[in-house]
Protein backbone atom coordinates (compact mmCIF):
# COMPACT_ATOMS: atom_id res chain seq x y z
CA UNK A 1 0.00 0.00 0.00
CA UNK A 2 1.53 3.52 -0.51
CA UNK A 3 0.65 6.63 0.81
CA UNK A 4 -0.06 9.70 -0.89
CA UNK A 5 0.07 13.06 1.33
CA UNK A 6 0.17 16.65 0.79
CA UNK A 7 -0.29 19.92 2.49
CA UNK A 8 -3.49 21.65 1.23
CA UNK A 9 -2.80 25.57 1.25
CA UNK A 10 -6.52 26.59 2.39
CA UNK A 11 -9.39 24.72 4.02
CA UNK A 12 -11.34 25.51 0.33
CA UNK A 13 -8.62 23.47 -1.36
CA UNK A 14 -8.60 20.72 1.01
CA UNK A 15 -12.84 20.69 1.13
CA UNK A 16 -12.25 20.21 -2.53
CA UNK A 17 -9.62 17.65 -2.43
CA UNK A 18 -12.07 15.81 -0.13
CA UNK A 19 -14.84 15.81 -2.57
CA UNK A 20 -13.13 14.62 -5.70
CA UNK A 21 -11.61 11.62 -3.28
CA UNK A 22 -15.10 10.72 -2.19
CA UNK A 23 -16.42 11.38 -5.61
CA UNK A 24 -14.00 8.91 -6.98
CA UNK A 25 -14.72 6.38 -4.46
CA UNK A 26 -11.71 6.51 -2.21
CA UNK A 27 -14.16 7.85 0.59
CA UNK A 28 -13.09 5.73 3.01
CA UNK A 29 -9.14 5.90 2.08
CA UNK A 30 -8.22 9.34 3.09
CA UNK A 31 -7.44 11.11 7.08
CA UNK A 32 -6.24 14.22 7.98
CA UNK A 33 -4.27 15.32 10.62
CA UNK A 34 -3.35 18.87 12.31
CA UNK A 35 0.15 20.05 11.93
CA UNK A 36 0.46 23.20 13.67
CA UNK A 37 -1.32 25.20 11.66
CA UNK A 38 -1.65 23.24 8.72
CA UNK A 39 -2.92 19.87 7.64
CA UNK A 40 -1.69 16.92 6.29
CA UNK A 41 -3.80 14.93 4.33
CA UNK A 42 -2.63 11.15 3.00
CA UNK A 43 -4.63 8.88 1.04
CA UNK A 44 -3.94 5.03 1.21
CA UNK A 45 -4.08 3.61 -2.03
CA UNK A 46 -3.86 0.13 -2.82
CA UNK A 47 -3.37 -0.46 -6.60
CA UNK A 48 -1.42 1.70 -9.17
CA UNK A 49 -4.93 2.97 -10.74
CA UNK A 50 -5.71 4.05 -7.11
CA UNK A 51 -2.31 6.24 -7.40
CA UNK A 52 -2.91 7.64 -10.27
CA UNK A 53 -6.93 8.66 -9.46
CA UNK A 54 -5.33 10.63 -6.76
CA UNK A 55 -2.48 12.19 -8.56
CA UNK A 56 -5.03 13.49 -11.09
CA UNK A 57 -7.00 14.80 -8.25
CA UNK A 58 -4.23 16.52 -6.22
CA UNK A 59 -2.99 18.15 -9.46
CA UNK A 60 -6.50 19.51 -10.44
CA UNK A 61 -6.88 20.85 -7.41
CA UNK A 62 -3.14 23.04 -7.51
CA UNK A 63 -0.99 20.20 -5.74
CA UNK A 64 2.28 20.23 -7.04
CA UNK A 65 4.21 18.48 -3.89
CA UNK A 66 3.07 15.30 -2.75
CA UNK A 67 4.70 12.98 -0.59
CA UNK A 68 4.76 9.33 -0.77
CA UNK A 69 5.47 6.15 1.45
CA UNK A 70 5.36 2.52 1.12
CA UNK A 71 3.47 1.05 4.03
CA UNK A 72 4.35 -2.70 2.96
CA UNK A 73 8.05 -1.44 3.03
CA UNK A 74 9.75 -3.41 5.98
Amino acid sequence: MVIISCFPRTEAQLREIVALLKAAGLFDQYNEQAHGESVLLSVHTRTFEEREKVKDILEQTGIVELMYSDETAA
